[in-house]
C-alpha cells in the first residue's frame, strides 16, 4: 500500500503539470464571450434565479424499467420534489429503491396518471412508438433504437451507410466453425455474443495473441460448458482495431440533437489496470463540448433524420475506436447509458434541474443544455459477487451503506440499493451498488473530487476501480493530433 501511495503521489504531481497543458478544451474563449452576454441579462433573470426550489413546478413521472437500471434517474427526480412511480419488470430486481420511490406492479394502468413516461432500457421500442402516437409524452427510445442496439447485423449495415470504416465482423452459431475460421487469420479478433448471451458481459473476450490461439482455446472451453440459461450460442467475431476507444452521446428531442454533445470514455473491466472480466461498466470519464464535433458529425449526426422519422426521444450514444486512419464505430447505445447519465447530471448540476431537462426534452422547449465547461467522472461501487448473480444473496445482499458526510448526497446515485429504516442497503440481484461522481476544471480535479467523496462512504467488502480517467493523459494527445479534441 505504501508503495502504491508513492506511485499515486508521483502520478498526481505529474498530472497536475501535464494535464494543465493539454486539457484546456477548444472553445473556451467563445464560452467566455457567451458568459459576458449572460451577465448582461442577469438583472432580467434575477427574480427567476432567487426562486426557491419548492416554488418550481413539480411533475408526475412514471419510470418503466427492465432491470432497475433507471434507479439513479428515478431517485434524482424524486429528490427534486416530483411525484415518481417506478415499475421494474425483472422480479429479482424489484426491491431496488424500496422505501425511496413508490413502486407499481402494473405500469400500463398508471400511464394516464403520468405527465411523462420514461423508459430506462431497450426492448420497449414498439410500445414507445405506440404511446407517442396516442399522445403520451415518452422519453427513452424507439423501435429504430432497439434495432440499432440489439441487432448487430442491422447496426453494421447502418454504419455502412455512414461512410465510416467498419471492423471486419463475421457471424457464427458454432464454436467449431469459428475455430476453423480463426486458424486461417493473422490478426486478432474479439468474440461478442448476441441475444440473451450478450447480457453475460464476462463471456466477451479479446484475443491477446496474433494467431488467436488463446481465443480458440477459450471457445473450446465454451463449447464444453455452455449454459442453456444463456440461450443459443450465437456470436460474432470482430476484428480488433488498435486506437483510442471513445464515445459521443447526445440528447435528441424528437426533431434534432441538442448541443452540447458529451464525449465519454468507458472503463469496462472489473479491476484496476484493465484487469479481470468485462462488466457492463466500472466507470466513465468525459465532458460536454460545443466544438470539435468531428466524431459527432461523422456518426450520430448522420442518424438525425431517421431518429426524427421514428419519433426517438432520449439520449443515444455511439462507441468507436478512433485512430490515424479514421473512425471505426463499434456499437450504439440507444437508451440512457449507465453510469454515463450520472456524469451528465453531474455536469448539469447548478445549471438546470433534471426535471426541467426531461420536460424540455419531451416538449421540445430546450434549444441547448446548460452545463459545466470542465470534466466529470463516475465511479461504480459494487459488492460481492458482482458481476455474477451466483452467491450475491449470501455474500452481498442487504449490505449496509454508511454515509459519513451529508455532502456526499450531491454526488451519490443509487443503483441496486433500497432503504431499510432510513439506511441504504444493497438490493436487487447483481450488487451494482451506486455511482459516485466528481467534476473539476481538469480531468485530474474531477478524479480527485470523486475519490475524495468515496472516502466518506463505508461499504463492507466494496469493489471499485481506483484508476477511472487515468488513461486520459495518454488518450488526449492522440485525439488532439487526429483532430477530435
Amino acid at each position: 500500500m505504501a508503495e502504491e501511495k508513492k506511485i499515486d503521489d508521483k502520478k498526481e504531481e505529474e498530472k497536475k503539470v501535464d494535464e494543465k497543458k493539454v486539457e484546456e478544451k477548444p472553445g473556451k474563449e467563445e464560452k467566455k464571450e457567451e458568459k459576458k452576454e449572460e451577465k448582461k441579462d442577469e438583472k432580467k433573470d434575477e427574480k427567476k434565479e432567487v426562486k426557491k426550489p419548492d416554488e418550481k413546478k413539480k411533475y408526475k413521472f412514471l419510470i418503466v424499467s427492465g432491470e432497475g437500471c433507471g434507479t439513479q434517474m428515478a431517485y434524482q427526480l424524486k429528490q427534486e420534489g416530483n411525484s415518481v412511480k417506478m415499475f421494474i419488470q425483472d422480479p429479482s430486481s424489484r426491491d431496488d429503491l424500496d422505501n425511496a420511490v413508490e413502486k407499481v406492479d402494473d405500469w400500463e394502468s398508471e400511464k394516464s396518471w403520468a405527465d411523462i413516461i420514461i423508459f430506462d432500457d431497450i426492448g420497449f421500442g414498439f410500445r414507445q412508438n405506440e404511446l407517442r402516437k396516442q399522445g403520451f409524452k415518452v422519453i427513452g427510445g424507439s423501435y429504430l433504437g432497439d434495432q440499432l442496439e440489439l441487432d448487430r447485423k442491422f447496426a453494421l449495415n447502418y454504419f455502412g451507410k455512414m461512410n465510416v470504416k467498419i471492423p471486419q465482423t463475421y457471424e457464427f452459431d458454432s464454436f467449431i466453425s469459428a475455430k476453423r475460421f480463426l486458424k486461417d487469420q493473422n490478426k486478432r479478433f474479439v468474440i461478442k455474443f448476441v441475444g440473451k448471451a450478450g447480457d453475460e458481459k464476462s463471456l466477451l473476450y479479446v484475443a491477446q495473441t496474433k494467431d488467436n490461439y488463446d481465443l480458440i482455446q477459450l471457445m473450446e472451453h465454451y463449447n464444453k460448458i455452455w449454459n442453456t440459461a444463456w440461450g443459443e450460442s450465437k456470436f460474432v467475431l470482430q476484428e480488433v482495431i488498435e486506437g483510442v476507444e471513445a464515445a459521443v452521446t447526445a440528447f435528441f428531442n424528437g426533431e434534432k440533437f441538442l448541443m452540447p454533445v458529451y464525449m465519454n470514455f468507458e472503463n469496462k473491466r472489473l479491476l484496476t489496470g484493465d484487469l479481470g472480466v468485462f462488466t457492463g461498466e466500472m466507470g466513465t470519464h468525459g465532458y460536454f463540448t460545443f466544438d470539435k464535433l468531428k466524431l459527432f458529425k461523422n456518426t450520430l449526426k448522420k442518424v438525425e433524420e431517421d431518429l426524427k422519422n421514428d419519433g426517438y426521444v432520449g439520449t443515444i450514444d455511439v462507441n468507436c475506436i478512433i485512430n490515424d486512419e479514421g473512425i471505426w464505430p463499434l456499437e450504439f447505445t440507444s437508451r440512457f447509458g449507465y453510469p454515463l447519465i450520472t456524469l451528465m447530471f453531474e455536469g448539469m448540476q447548478g445549471h438546470i434541474r433534471i426535471t426541467d431537462l426531461m420536460v424540455g426534452l419531451v416538449e421540445k422547449t430546450l434549444d441547448f443544455i446548460e452545463a459545466d465547461d470542465g470534466f466529470q467522472i463516475g465511479v461504480v461501487v459494487c459488492v460481492p459477487t458482482f458481476p455474477y448473480e451466483d452467491g450475491y444473496e449470501r455474500y452481498g445482499k442487504e449490505m449496509p451503506i454508511v454515509i459519513l458526510n451529508e455532502r456526499v448526497k450531491e454526488h451519490f446515485y443509487p443503483g441496486d440499493l433500497k432503504l431499510d429504516e432510513g439506511v441504504w442497503v444493497t438490493a436487487g440481484s447483481l450488487g451494482y451498488g451506486f455511482v459516485i461522481t466528481g467534476r473539476g476544471d481538469t480531468m485530474f480535479d474531477a478524479k480527485t473530487a470523486a475519490y475524495n467523496t468515496i472516502k466518506n462512504i463505508i461499504v463492507p467488502n466494496a469493489i471499485y476501480r481506483i484508476d477511472i480517467s487515468d488513461r486520459w493523459i495518454k488518450d488526449y494527445p492522440k485525439m488532439h493530433r487526429w483532430g477530435y479534441v
